[in-house]
């Protein structure tokens, strides 16, 4: 049986190197991400206008 040669530590770290097993897989989390936040800011907004409405509703009834 024949001897295997070494392999060079830099070669042999190459193995080890994470690789992107999706490609496009973290552009598109982050632009579903982009996207919720935005969705969550626009319904805190409309809570918030909600809120306000109801106040004022209250405040000219007196």
């Amino acid at each position: 049986m024949a001897e295997r040669q070494k392999m060079s530590a830099a070669k042999r770290a190459k193995q080890f190197m994470p690789f992107a097993a999706l490609k496009g897989f973290e552009e598109a989390l982050e632009e579903a991400e982009a996207e919720m936040e935005e969705k969550a800011v626009v319904s805190m907004r409309k809570e918030e206008l909600r809120k306000l409405t109801r106040k004022y509703a209250n405040e000219s009834e007196l």
